[in-house]
């Protein structure tokens, strides 16, 4: 029988299989067969072989992905990956404008996880009702022109983007998505919202605040009329695993477009001289921020 991983606890999984949740445990021989670069052998949105029977039942086989999205497992020393989630067709950050402030670094490391596992990405700004600055239409003009799709958005009673809101749902219903970023910024509400009676656990502005999770596993949330959302904790960093350095540039698509022009074949975008990058960011064909986080990205690599 085959099912899907709806959500990961300590020992065991909840499955779908033919429309009933099945609470699973995995065979001991996934541990064992795993590769040594993952934490974990499965993960929420895996397709899988189980055995239901009399004593319940366990998952025997991870099927095959189409897709994932990565990190590095948290921790200083540990050199694993972490699959946030398997089999999506689209990665959807999230990031506020405010409380908690914008944080174009972990946005940017988001988007190039999806770009290296060539997965459709696309920015959602939220609380743009709390903008006093006007910063949110800047943000988003600026991720547009790499290009990434980009919404600015707001949920709050009497300020609410309705019009926006409606072309996040129809994205949402199009795709297999992963909702992504730090704690806080709106993503369980953003659900609730368009998800009406669904009542995700969403968290008071104190815990916001104070960094707190309340979203505390990654799970599938179906939607009506087609499409599944996987609502994921937040997270506070987001680094890339087992890539050469060298191919950190293709994960920044305005990046990947301008190396072309350099002379040297094996460029960081550095310190080369000549560096078609360095000129494109000095001429402001490409942003600051994200040459920043290209350059901090790639120290990490490095070390």
């Amino acid at each position: 029988m085959i099912g899907l991983v709806l959500r990961i606890d300590a020992k065991s999984c909840h499955v779908e299989v033919d429309g009933k949740t099945h609470i699973l445990p995995l065979r001991g021989r996934l541990f064992e067969q795993r590769s040594a670069r993952e934490a974990r052998p499965i993960a929420v949105g895996d397709r899988v072989r189980v055995t239901i029977d009399d004593l319940g039942g366990a998952i025997d086989e991870v099927l095959p992905r189409t897709s994932r999205l990565v990190r590095r497992k948290a921790g200083e020393d540990d050199t694993r990956e972490q699959v946030i989630a398997a089999n999506v067709s689209l990665v959807l950050v999230m990031a506020s404008i405010t409380e908690p402030r914008f944080q174009p670094e972990l946005v940017d490391r988001i988007l190039a996880g999806a770009e290296r596992e060539h997965v459709r990405a696309a920015l959602v700004i939220t609380k743009v009702d709390r903008d006093r600055e006007g910063l949110a239409e800047e943000w988003a003009e600026m991720y547009r022109t790499v290009p990434y799709q980009t919404f600015v958005t707001s949920i709050a009673p009497e300020r609410e983007t309705t019009d926006v809101l409606a072309d996040v749902r129809q994205m949402l219903s199009d795709n297999t998505t992963v909702i992504v970023g730090a704690s806080g910024v709106g993503k369980s509400s953003m659900v609730n919202r368009l998800v009406p009676g669904l009542a995700l656990r969403i968290g008071s502005l104190g815990r916001i605040r104070q960094g707190k999770h309340t979203t505390s596993h990654t799970q599938i949330v179906p939607l009506p009329g087609g499409g599944y959302v996987l609502d994921t904790p937040g997270i506070r960093s987001f680094g890339l695993q087992n890539l050469d350095p060298l191919d950190l540039a293709f994960c920044f698509p305005e990046i990947k477009e301008w190396s072309s022009r350099c002379e040297y074949r094996n460029c960081t975008h550095t310190v080369e001289p000549h560096c078609a990058v360095f000129d494109a960011v000095e001429q402001g064909y490409i942003a600051q921020t994200r040459y920043v986080s290209y350059t901090l990205m790639l120290e990490d690599l490095q070390r």
